[in-house]
């Protein structure tokens, strides 16, 4: 999931019209405003990724939910400003949700108890015979099932819902000027993990 919402975050990060900041430190609070105040554009941009990657109606809500309130919550303080001809770099501190820890824990806990995130299984009686088996350390035998990742989602949701957590990160935004304009450059995947309070490295 995560992979589908960087890449088009990326796209956002660059192609985000701003207003008419003048400086460097401006041009970055701008751009945080406008997560804060869930500004229309990027809460479109939100829901169409979500809804190109989790396919259970209820998932997409409540992860609509977990985001937009991870927007809103988000704190920040430009700490530092440097300039050199047309470029120049912001250094901004903010506070996010730790969303990240709930989904490392979901993964490791995936990584645990595979079988209890497999698919149902559906096999009938008549079936039953003919069905192949996996042997267990303990003797007991598990119908061979695929991976079910609506039931992982589920589960991975119910514990970001949990979180309480704050953590700070601190994130270095780059601009170059154009055209006497200072716009955005691009964000590392790193720095858009931190931005949404999914980093987990």
């Amino acid at each position: 999931m995560k992979k589908i919402f960087l890449a088009l975050f990326v796209i956002l990060l660059s192609a985000c019209t701003l207003g008419a900041a003048t400086t460097p430190k401006q041009k970055v609070s701008e751009f945080l405003d406008k997560y804060k105040n869930e500004n229309s554009d990027i809460i479109e941009e939100l829901v169409d990724t979500i809804k190109t990657d989790i396919k259970v109606a209820d998932h997409q809500e409540r992860y609509k939910t977990l985001m937009t309130k991870q927007y809103k919550n988000m704190k920040y303080e430009i700490k530092d400003e440097i300039i050199e001809d047309n470029n120049a770099v912001v250094e901004a501190e903010i506070t996010v949700y730790d969303y990240g820890s709930a989904i490392r824990k979901a993964n490791e806990y995936l990584n645990s108890h595979p079988d209890e995130f497999k698919k149902e299984d559906k096999t009938t009686a008549k079936e039953e015979d003919t069905v192949t088996t996996n042997e267990k350390s303990d003797g007991a035998s598990a119908t061979n099932t695929d991976y079910d990742e609506d039931k992982f989602m589920e589960y991975k949701i119910s514990e970001m819902e949990k979180v309480t957590d704050t953590v700070k990160y601190t994130i270095e935004f780059t601009l170059t000027k154009v055209n006497g304009e200072w716009q955005l450059d691009q964000l590392s995947n790193s720095d858009i993990e931190k931005l949404h309070g999914i980093y987990t490295s």
